[in-house]
């Protein structure tokens, strides 16, 4: 028998719950042992919970789990990062194997946690940290046994996709989307996370980690969101039959890594385009199968939860010993400056005196620009990183507004 300690019983810890016991006869013909949640960690053990279940397995006390020898897995689903990192490091070092989806501790503890795993003989797992229902991190495994990876793009936050492709199709502000996907459930009550880039900075770490056998933080990655994103944008992209979507990418050359979170501008045709609502998409180029492309829910209770619950029984079949990370000290993180690509920008103005001053400055890197009421709207020549950055620090002078997008 195979016991297992559940930390968090929110919406994906549920979900977890639900999946391991309404589909028990399901999850145990997959496995060649029999499971069972032993203990869940909760702050209240006398909530009213909408789910049936005996509450005597529920406890506020980590230690009724990190401390029973007879509990062979914890599965940490309580969010946060220094607690989750405390809890998930003492499991590992005591000998349980650990699952989790949190993509925090991941992305700033990964080697660590992988090092303390092999040392003890466990498993440490983390699917569900990174395109919710999308089997990426497996895949990606897969794919390091023959191919060497070259590059990773894709869509892999769904909020900030929602807002996106909902003010595209309908036409509504940012704030008014943003409102409704709070209603929803899909953002935050603080969205920062979401729509500035930083869920996807960690999440495009974490792969990016794997792939190229780095310790590659989320800190260390260029990151812009779409906070300050205008119906009028929306307007401009759509005359230009254009999409614009949140893209997280990385790729390494001459054992040079370049990774970026940041607006992208696609034409309404293509494949990424399509990709809407809370739909991820992953992109992975190697040197012998080519690009390697996965598309599904990157999100929410039933798509988390199958991951995490996926990850458990790679655990016992015994289907994670075969992968481990072994960095590659000759890999450095740098700004691909030779890369050369053209950006829109815009900027907004309550001041109308500003808007030549800008359109000047602006001029000179510019093949098109175009002034329409309070925003001035421009495409960039062909300009490097360093370029670009020049350029929306140049317009802070005049404009407090600006919106910033890379043309595919």
């Amino acid at each position: 028998m195979i016991k297992i300690g559940l930390l968090g019983l929110g919406t994906v810890g549920t979900g977890v719950y639900e999946i391991l016991t309404n589909k028990y006869d399901i999850v145990n013909n997959s496995v060649k042992e029999e499971l069972s949640i032993e203990k869940i960690l909760v702050n209240n053990i006398n909530k009213k919970r909408n789910i049936n279940m005996d509450t005597s397995i529920l406890t506020n006390n980590i230690n009724d789990i990190l401390d029973n020898n007879d509990i062979d897995i914890v599965v940490e689903l309580i969010g946060g990062v220094d607690l989750a990192y405390k809890y998930i490091k003492r499991a590992l070092s005591s000998g349980k194997h650990v699952v989790t989806a949190n993509k925090a501790v991941v992305a700033k503890h990964m080697i660590e946690l992988h090092t303390v795993a092999k040392n003890n003989n466990v498993g440490f797992l983390y699917e569900a940290s990174v395109a919710g229902g999308i089997p990426i991190i497996k895949s990606l495994k897969e794919l390091m046994k023959i191919n060497k990876i070259h590059s990773i793009s894709g869509i892999i936050n769904g909020t900030s996709n929602y807002i996106l492709s909902s003010m595209e199709q309908e036409n509504v502000s940012f704030k008014e989307i943003l409102k409704r996907a709070q209603d929803l459930g899909y953002a935050e009550s603080d969205p920062t996370d979401d729509i500035d880039g930083y869920d996807m900075a960690r999440k495009i770490a974490i792969l990016s980690s794997l792939a190229y056998k780095v310790e590659l933080k989320d800190s260390d990655i260029k990151t812009s969101g779409i906070r300050n994103i205008k119906i009028n944008d929306i307007n401009f992209f759509r005359k230009m039959k254009l999409s614009v979507k949140l893209f997280a990418s990385s790729n390494i050359k001459n054992n040079a890594i370049t990774a970026v979170v940041e607006p992208v501008l696609v034409p309404t045709n293509s494949v990424i385009a399509q990709v809407n609502s809370n739909l991820n998409i992953v992109d992975i180029e190697c040197d012998i199968l080519g690009k390697y492309q996965l598309i599904g829910q990157g999100a929410g209770k039933d798509p988390t939860a199958n991951a995490v619950v996926s990850d458990i029984l790679d655990i016992i079949n015994k289907e994670y010993e075969d992968f481990e990370i072994t960095l590659n000290e000759e890999v450095a993180l740098t700004n691909d400056i030779n890369e050369f690509k053209n950006y829109y920008i815009r900027c907004s103005f309550d001041d109308q005196s500003k808007i030549e001053k800008c359109k000047d400055f602006l001029s000179s890197m510019s093949q098109d620009i175009e002034v329409k009421e309070n925003d001035l709207f421009c495409i960039t020549n062909k300009i490097n990183i360093d370029s670009k950055d020049d350029l929306l620090l140049g317009c802070t002078k005049f404009s407090k507004n600006i919106f910033y997008a890379r043309m595919q």
